[in-house]
């Protein structure tokens, strides 16, 4: 499996409106979509805890690379490009990705990153990506988590997406609402 987000920072006076209005118009559009596990459609308001500016964040979960491949040469990035100009997109290899039959009921996330040493184990690391995960699963207000590096930066990238907002925010943690979650094909 692979990950993939783009982040697109939007000026501090944008109208939220208008994003929340673009999942609900537009978020059908990856439902069902070949190749992937899912796409949940995360945006930050300034101002609230763990959002340091208005932003346009969806992260995606990718079972195969040819349907992120394929999503990101069709029409729906072309789309998005259109609207906001083409974004740097961050891509990571899965070491977790998983989620309960609700996870569209997700309305929060919370992103965090972290650094890999270059002494650090990665089979070990590998192994307790996998625990950190399945304990996340556990908690009854996580829907999904999954757990992804970049080889060419060596950083870790977790997310977890919430029925409702965390109670604690770890410092450096990104949080963002959910407007929609999208299951891919099986």
């Amino acid at each position: 499996m692979l990950t993939m987000q783009y982040r697109i920072v939007l000026p501090t006076d944008y109208p939220m409106e208008i994003i929340e209005r673009r999942i609900a118009e537009r978020g059908h559009l990856t439902d069902g979509l070949s190749g992937l596990a899912f796409k949940a459609y995360l945006y930050a308001i300034k101002g609230e805890p763990g959002a340091a500016a208005n932003a346009y964040a969806p992260f995606y979960l990718w079972r195969t690379a040819e349907g992120m491949r394929d999503f990101l040469s069709g029409p729906g990035f072309a789309a998005l490009s259109e609207s906001f100009g083409r974004p740097i997109v961050n891509g990571g290899v899965a070491w977790f990705g998983e989620w309960k039959g609700e996870a569209e009921a997700a309305r929060h996330a919370v992103i965090e990153r972290l650094s890999l040493a270059a002494a650090e184990s990665l089979a070990a690391r590998r192994a307790a990506e996998e625990d950190w995960g399945r304990t996340r699963l556990q908690d009854a207000n996580t829907l999904a988590a999954a757990s992804a590096f970049d080889p060419s930066t060596w950083l870790l990238t977790r997310i977890v997406l919430l029925r409702e907002a965390p109670d604690n925010l770890a410092l450096g943690c990104e949080h963002y609402r959910v407007g929609r979650v999208s299951l891919g094909a099986e």
